[in-house]
């Protein structure tokens, strides 16, 4: 039988590629892993990436309504308090910690409105 072994990566529009990488680097520590003329730009850490392609080009389909509602990225306890005192750092506002029982969120937005998580799990 097959199954998938994880998400590779996750497709993102943006206004400004360039503007979106130098951001996902600052605030999550993104690095670039690849980049296609003109695009996509690959970013990630560990095993999981964020392909950021230019939003608003000609040809791109439409949206019906659906659509990801947020990424969320996975951390350990430390990380999860240092990345809320990072988040402040860059005035960055968030929501939470919100406590799930089995794990602690926080959530906040990139620069072209991605919700976007930072969660641990208990």
């Amino acid at each position: 039988m097959f199954a998938v072994d994880h998400i590779d990566h996750v497709e993102v529009f943006v206004r400004d590629i360039e503007h979106a990488c130098k951001w996902y680097a600052q605030v999550l520590g993104l690095q670039q892993v690849a980049r296609w003329d003109p695009e996509p730009v690959m970013i990630g850490a560990g095993g999981t990436k964020l392909a950021l392609f230019r939003a608003n080009r000609e040809g791109r389909p439409e949206s019906h309504g659906l659509a990801w509602h947020r990424v969320a990225w996975k951390t350990d306890a430390a990380g999860f308090e240092r990345a809320q005192a990072h988040l402040r750092r860059l005035g960055i506002s968030f929501r939470g910690p919100v406590d799930h029982r089995v794990a602690q969120s926080i959530y906040f937005e990139d620069l072209d409105g991605h919700l976007l998580e930072i969660t641990y799990y208990l």
